[in-house]
């Protein structure tokens, strides 16, 4: 397939302004999808993040810097405590599974390993002491459970078999017993299965006459829905000459799937060290783009000749065999970034502690107030080695907190791209230290200062929040100073820019647009 076709096949038709969606402290709601709610509306605008130089023409004095999300001191927050969580590979719950807030409680599903594969369900309402309410719906020893899929009992669901489960709640469904998808990998079928439910709790799988797989995949597969594009996204895992890396599928209806390429699109680099792996890459749409969460596996793998289990093991043998995650984002899912600096975006713990071998995460987080809830499943010991405890814990990032752009102790400025305003004024995410502040002015295209909107005329930012509006003097332009377009100046001193996004766009000018890949 060609580079321009292949593009165009993830991109979509162009996405235009509707109309300003300002931050606002919220949980998700049950009225919008949890890829909703980090996505923000459907053609924007979308608040303008620094992941990238998308959104910035130049800077002075500032730094790029990334962060990692912070864990929470109740860690781990789900703990083995059912005799159906019992001895296996991974002894106990973790997430490599699906946390959203829905129906007005907090609820996950959860990866248990025991005599097979089985997705565990608890409820909460903070989000941090959880409950695994008893089901009438899979029984372990003659005692009911909190399974909602199990292999004790696969005909219960219809047949299915689920590893690592993504659940997805379907916007446009109009199958009330199908609001909600249940994605996994299935061992008896060799690649990803789904089924349905009216509430997230009663699954049954899929009938097809043609099979049941979706795809063929290894044994990692995450799914989501994309507001962007209205359609599903599956990130699965496969191999190149480095070893793991992940490759892409998608779907319009959910259930019909194809790959632009039968192949990784994200893979280990010549910045990491030489024993890198990508075990996985859970996705999400947020605020335009997309951001991937992949995940690190620090292991050798062989490099010549033809694949075995044996030549694998052999290869890692000596390595950490640790993994955690890291950051990455794209504009199209299929095109990827990550920082230079490949820190962890979730630092794993002392070697022996409850998460100090492997990291894995949920498949996207949820919005709480004004921080991202980022669940993970930590197990003590690495990846193969026998009877690891697992565990879940839940680490919290500031909203849109990825990276800011920042001024310690000298001053700096950047100007941004132009932006269609049709009055002066921003709504910005920032964090300002003792003595410091930050102002903006308006240029035009050739960095004039657009007069009655000089950094002397606005009105500095001293605070810490999420959604400070930062304006002028003037609220409203005058006739000499109405253009098409302007740029941003912002100042920075002793102080942080998160994001940024102007208070009233002109409708008619598209945000960063899909577009085919047919070039100028």
């Amino acid at each position: 397939m060609k580079r321009r076709t292949f593009i165009g096949a993830f991109a979509g038709a162009t996405i235009g302004l509707t109309h300003t969606h300002l931050l606002g402290k919220q949980t998700q709601s049950s009225e919008e999808t949890l890829e909703q709610q980090l996505a923000g509306p459907q053609a924007g605008p979308w608040r303008r993040l620094f992941l990238d130089a998308t959104v910035m023409e130049s800077q002075q004095g500032l730094e790029r810097i990334f962060y990692s999300a912070q864990k929470h001191p109740m860690n781990p927050i789900i703990v083995a405590d059912r005799n159906w969580e019992g001895t296996s590979a991974i002894t106990g719950p973790y997430v490599y599974g699906t946390v959203f807030h829905n129906a007005g409680k907090f609820r996950i599903w959860y990866q248990v390993l025991y005599q097979g594969n089985h997705v565990g369900y608890a409820e909460s309402e903070d989000g941090i002491h959880w409950n695994k309410p008893t089901l009438d719906r899979i029984s372990f020893q003659n005692v009911k459970t909190n399974l909602v899929v199990s292999a004790f009992d696969p005909s219960a669901t219809g047949g299915g078999f689920c590893h690592n489960p993504s659940v997805v709640e379907r916007p446009n469904e109009a199958d009330g017993s199908k609001r909600f998808a249940l994605y996994g990998y299935d061992g008896q079928h060799g690649g990803p299965t789904v089924a349905f439910s009216p509430d997230g709790l009663k699954w049954n799988y899929r009938k097809d006459p043609d099979g049941n797989r979706l795809f063929p995949s290894s044994d990692v597969v995450s799914f989501f829905y994309d507001p962007y594009q209205s359609r599903y996204f599956a990130t699965w895992k496969t191999r190149n000459r480095r070893g793991r890396a992940v490759g892409i599928a998608s779907s319009k209806d959910g259930t019909d799937w194809t790959k632009p390429y039968d192949g990784p699109l994200f893979s280990a680099d010549d910045l990491d060290p030489s024993g890198t792996q990508i075990y996985g890459m859970p996705s999400f749409p947020y605020q335009g783009l997309y951001i991937g969460i992949p995940w690190i596996y620090e292991a050798e793998y062989f490099r010549y000749g033809q694949y075995s289990v044996d030549k694998l093991h052999e290869a890692q043998q000596d390595s950490p065999r640790t993994m955690y995650p890291q950051l990455a984002w794209s504009w199209d899912m299929a095109q990827w970034t990550r920082p230079s600096k490949r820190s962890p975006f979730i630092e794993l713990g002392k070697k022996g502690s409850w998460d100090g071998g492997v990291i894995v995460t949920a498949r996207a987080p949820i919005i709480v107030d004004d921080k991202l809830y980022f669940y993970y499943g930590g197990c003590d010991k690495p990846h193969d080695e026998k009877r690891a405890s697992g565990a879940i814990g839940l680490a919290t990032l500031r909203l849109d907190g990825f990276c800011s752009m920042k001024a310690s102790d000298k001053s700096g400025w950047l100007i941004t791209r132009r932006e269609p305003m049709l009055e002066p004024g921003l709504v910005i995410n920032a964090r300002v230290f003792d003595g410091g502040s930050i102002q903006a002015e308006l240029l035009d295209r050739k960095n004039r200062v657009v007069p009655g909107f000089s950094r002397a005329e606005c009105n500095p930012f001293t605070g810490d929040s999420v959604r400070a509006n930062l304006a002028w003097q003037s609220n409203q332009f005058d006739e000499k100073s109405k253009r098409k377009d302007y740029k941003i100046r912002f100042f920075l001193d002793r102080a942080e820019l998160y994001s940024y996004l102007p208070t009233k766009l002109d409708p008619n000018e598209p945000d960063l647009a899909r577009f085919q890949s047919t070039g100028p």
